[in-house]
């Protein structure tokens, strides 16, 4: 049987887009991850709405009481939608075509390899199998206890987190989060896709999706060479020329393997009815998916790319606040990253109270309330205490001295 090798134009064209995509998002997020730490006002949306697993830790709350645990936004429930859509289709799709936390471990896995020469370490086989279910104890483990708690207790813990904190003033709480993360890409320097494979608990329940979506990679053995190109192409490991079907829970759908092989229709992605797609028509496909469901979410406003201002957020209608008989704002919603301005606008209290009491001039009073406390030593939980004073005893509120009132810092 004559061997037809495969095209080699479509192929590199399928990876440069993969990579393309997984580009911007990755610089697209890290402008945001910039933004929400450097704005005051108008900024975008902080890491726990903007990421899918964020939805997935909220839905307790979301089916029990019908809300959302604080610092989740509906956008991380849309994009869990959006993750889980992909995935019905094309397995841990979301995992090898857009995640940036999984583009920053191949980019890091790219550099090791050509500082090694190509070569590439693999931990031994029994090791390896073993430590690969140690991501669905971490996403049993934080589920269960944020589900039971209602507070995102994985946050300290989060590689992204710490990540998209790079240049927040709160760097140093992040200490635990930037060890994993640093551990995750020297990791994929020698082993690739390192938190991937052992302790990404996104990609664990993805995993579990997976054995049942429709798309899968599938190999002809009759054509087949054995040349294994395709399992030195794997970033996790899978032995893709002994296998007919990749039924693997490690799968991330990045469609290396397909892409590697040299002989025409040998590797395809393909449902079980012979369906088939190439990996450019992929990516695309999940693109366009994740991308329709965003735009889904936008248009029924679940999904938004922005921070709420407080008033939008406590619900206080245009031109009523709390100083004319309007709305009494929840001061729960005020956290580190509300501004003293976002304050005297939902509650309407006189920005000239706030000088004369606090000290802070009208110029400063846009600062988020963790960088105002910097330099004026007024702490965000110190403010809504206040802001809880003044809506309850006009009074109290007018004659307090700073110092005096302790409450709960928020993050954020």
């Amino acid at each position: 049987m004559a061997i037809e090798r495969s095209p080699k134009g479509p192929r590199t064209t399928a990876r440069i887009v993969r990579w393309s995509v997984l580009a911007v998002v990755l610089v697209g997020i890290t402008v945001i991850g910039y933004l929400h730490q450097a704005l005051a006002i108008g900024k975008p949306q902080g890491v726990d709405a903007l990421c899918p697993f964020g939805g997935l830790e909220t839905l307790a709350s979301l089916f029990v009481n019908g809300t959302i645990i604080r610092k989740i936004a509906m956008s991380s429930v849309v994009l869990l939608a959006a993750v889980l859509g992909t995935a019905v289709v094309f397995r841990r799709s979301f995992c090898g075509q857009i995640c940036p936390l999984g583009a920053l471990q191949e980019g890091f896995g790219g550099l090791g390899r050509k500082l090694m020469r190509g070569k590439r370490l693999t931990i031994p086989a029994p090791v390896d199998r073993v430590a690969r279910f140690l991501k669905y104890g971490v996403l049993l483990g934080f589920l269960s206890i944020t589900w039971a708690t209602s507070t995102l207790v994985i946050r300290a813990y989060d590689p992204w987190v710490a990540y998209m904190h790079l240049t927040s003033a709160e760097v140093a709480e992040y200490a635990f989060g930037f060890g994993v993360l640093a551990a995750s890409l020297v990791g994929s320097m020698l082993y690739d896709r390192f938190f991937c494979k052992y302790a990404c608990p996104m990609g664990a329940f993805l995993g579990l999706i997976s054995r049942f979506s429709l798309f899968k990679v599938r190999r002809n053995a009759e054509t087949c060479i054995d040349c294994k190109l395709c399992d030195h192409a794997c970033p996790v490991n899978i032995e893709v020329s002994s296998a007919e079907v990749i039924n693997s829970a490690e799968c991330i759908d990045c469609n290396e393997c397909v892409t590697a092989c040299p002989v025409k229709d040998t590797l395809e992605v393909s449902t079980k009815g012979g369906k088939r797609l190439s990996p450019l028509a992929v990516t695309g496909a999940v693109v366009a998916i994740f991308t329709f469901v965003v735009l889904l979410g936008s248009a029924t406003g679940g999904f938004s790319i922005t921070m709420p201002s407080l008033a939008q957020e406590a619900g206080v209608p245009t031109g009523e606040n709390s100083s004319d008989g309007g709305v009494v704002v929840d001061t729960a919603l005020i956290r580190g990253s509300t501004t003293w301005k976002e304050i005297t606008e939902a509650t309407g209290i006189p920005a000239e109270t706030i000088t004369d009491i606090f000290g802070i001039p009208a110029v400063d009073q846009t600062l988020a309330l963790k960088d105002a406390s910097t330099i004026y030593g007024v702490s965000p939980g110190e403010a809504r205490a206040w802001v809880e004073l003044w809506q309850t005893d006009r009074a109290a509120a007018e004659a307090y001295v700073p110092g005096t009132l302790l409450g709960e810092d928020h993050e954020e």
